[in-house]
């Protein structure tokens, strides 16, 4: 499933700087993976590059969290792919929970972050199931 690459090109406008030595920052590309986004979910917090890549993360996460919920707000046409429970996992915890679904993802590694975000809230907060209607009794 292919979602908007949108946040992709926002976690990004700042430049291939925000993803100094990446592959991607390397070939010229402003397009953010799986692997460069868990990498930046991963730094620890004693890390000198931590405020940076958390705030990175984090922004990525909760930017791809709010638009969803934006478009799939009452009233739209358009179903929720994942529900968050209520209160929802801090900042810290989203960012690793996703650098870890990262690493035990590798495969996803070179896909385009957004697509890797959107299958990782997908697995990891799943709506309930909708209630099945009964055919109408006559």
């Amino acid at each position: 499933m292919k979602i908007p690459h949108l946040l992709a090109l926002a976690l990004l406008a700042a430049g291939p700087a925000a993803a100094q030595g990446s592959a991607a920052a390397n070939r010229g590309s402003h397009t953010a993976t799986v692997a460069e986004l868990g990498t930046l979910c991963a730094v620890p917090a004693g890390d000198p590059s931590f405020a940076h890549a958390s705030g990175l993360c984090r922004g990525f996460l909760a930017g791809f969290a709010q638009y969803h919920a934006a478009m799939t707000q009452p009233g739209t046409r358009h179903r929720p792919l994942f529900c968050v429970p209520d209160p929802a996992p801090s900042g810290e915890q989203a960012a690793a929970a996703f650098a870890a679904w990262a690493r035990a993802n590798p495969q996803a590694g070179g896909e385009l972050a957004v697509d890797g975000v959107a299958r990782w809230f997908i697995a990891t907060y799943p709506c309930p199931a909708a209630p099945t209607r009964r055919p109408a009794s006559r």
